[in-house]
């Protein structure tokens, strides 16, 4: 309504008579001088379910708990937590801020043979004010894509420029990809909102789907649907193990490796097993000579999008297959180190990383005991170089007596009870770190240790700056 400054559902005052609910609310129109309309109950009208014949044994409404059978999440651990909703519907909590979710779906999209090729369908509020909805049909597997997409990906991207002022703050939309042989149109609710001409040289393609809040705010995203056209077919269970790697830099192909590693459990006596990482590319090395050590193994790295290109790409995934000797039920129990290599110098880091195992679990034997939980580093700090106007703070985070560890956000470093630095180190494992930090007199200095899993326990070190040390 023209004049309108905002609108009063049940009482709750918000800026667009958009928003997300259940029932028949009413709405009352409010001016800026805060005067109330006469109240007007909400019509509720039957929703028009037609679209779903398109994704006939291909719709996901993610009715139980287990994604990972369908879907591969890339994310930070800790930072990006799924749950679904018991009425059906995937909820993903983001309490960390600017972060990004992305889901592969297992299932392949193949196109048909009629006029329209295909369809991709996502429900989803991601793509409200401030948030961002990216849908990526890669030809490949890749778990994520990056800023850059491979050259013969079809990229959609719906914010706050797509169809500007059509999209409520948490409320669900229907996003449809619709391939043609002409180009591709994109549907917000069934109407038409983007068009391109690109025409898909491939046949079939992983459908991967990046959700961002808006930035700088705990958030959280709904996707009530993903839907897949084209013929079903089933896809292979697997059992994904995340890992995390001794450091997270792509390292020479001779340079020395933290010891830390990688508990074999996962791999004791299974069929076979493949090792995918995720690289972002940084300058120097060659991507063509990637591999992972694995204790004394050496592992191919290879992508899995074909042509690939060094110069376009952001962020690349790439996969290898476990040696057998390392499947066997006799052997070490732990892989020290595990680390990504290539030749010359890089500055590439590694996202993430997991092993994949054929089947719904892990083989072990009946008589192995119990695998120990990932454990975090050690902490210890310290006070060097102390001057009368100055010190420097050495920390220490040592993970070399765990077979597996758990990584940490960074650290956090206190003084006289007041936060004075943040170190990020995001899917960080150990090193040394030193901070130079201005003190005169005796002041108490605390550094603090965060976990990137906000359910494990917080580690503390305390320091005395004394005068005498001056």
């Amino acid at each position: 309504m023209t004049g309108a400054a905002g609108y009063e559902v049940d009482g709750r005052l918000v800026a667009t008579p958009e928003i997300a609910g259940t029932g028949r609310p009413e709405v009352r129109t409010v001016d800026a001088f805060g005067q109330r309309s006469s109240p007007v109950r909400a019509v509720e009208r039957p929703g028009d379910d037609s679209w779903r014949r398109a994704f006939a044994g291909g719709l996901d409404e993610f009715g139980d708990a287990f994604l990972e059978r369908r879907y591969h999440l890339s994310a930070r651990r800790g930072c990006v937590n799924p749950h679904t909703r018991s009425g059906g519907g995937l909820v993903l909590d983001m309490p960390c801020g600017d972060d990004t979710a992305v889901l592969r779906a297992r299932a392949l999209l193949r196109l048909g043979e009629t006029d329209e090729l295909g369809r991709v369908a996502v429900v989803t509020d991601a793509a409200g004010p401030g948030g961002e909805l990216v849908v990526d049909l890669v030809p490949g597997t890749p778990d994520r894509t990056g800023p850059v997409p491979p050259a013969e990906a079809v990229r959609v991207v719906v914010d706050d420029s797509t169809a500007p002022g059509t999209r409520g703050a948490g409320v669900q939309h229907r996003f449809e990809v619709v391939l043609t042989r002409t180009g591709v149109r994109v549907l917000q609710d069934g109407a038409q909102i983007a068009t391109s001409a690109v025409v898909p040289s491939w046949r079939e393609a992983s459908v991967v789907v990046g959700v961002t809040p808006p930035p700088g705010y705990p958030s959280r995203v709904g996707i009530d649907a993903i839907g897949i056209s084209g013929p079903s077919r089933p896809v292979d269970d697997v059992t994904e193990t995340q890992i995390v790697a001794g450091t997270l830099r792509v390292l020479n192909l001779d340079e020395g490796a933290p010891g830390i590693g990688t508990a074999r459990a996962p791999l004791r006596g299974v069929p076979s097993a493949r090792l995918r990482a995720t690289v972002r590319i940084g300058d120097g090395g060659d991507l063509n000579g990637l591999v992972a050590q694995l204790g004394a193994a050496r592992v191919p790295l290879r992508p899995v999008v074909s042509g690939w290109s060094t110069a376009a790409a952001g962020e690349l995934t790439v996969v290898g297959d476990v040696p057998a000797d390392l499947l066997a039920q006799t052997g070490p129990d732990a892989l020290t180190p595990f680390v990504l290599r290539m030749p010359g110098a890089s500055q590439a880091q590694v996202l993430e990383s997991y092993f994949e195992v054929p089947g719904r679990s892990p083989v072990r034997t009946g008589d192995a005991p119990p695998e120990p939980a990932p454990v975090l580093p050690v902490l210890t700090a310290e006070l060097i170089r102390v001057t009368p106007n100055d010190a420097t703070l050495a920390i220490t985070l040592d993970a070399s007596h765990a077979r597996s560890v758990a990584p940490v956000a960074g650290f956090e470093v206190y003084v006289d009870s007041g936060h004075v630095a943040t170190l990020p180190m995001p899917g960080g494992v150990g090193g040394h770190h030193e901070l130079g930090i201005s003190l005169k007199g005796s002041h108490d200095v605390e550094v603090r240790l965060r976990p990137e899993d906000p359910g494990r326990q917080t580690d503390s070190v305390w320091l005395e700056l004394s005068r005498s040390s001056r």
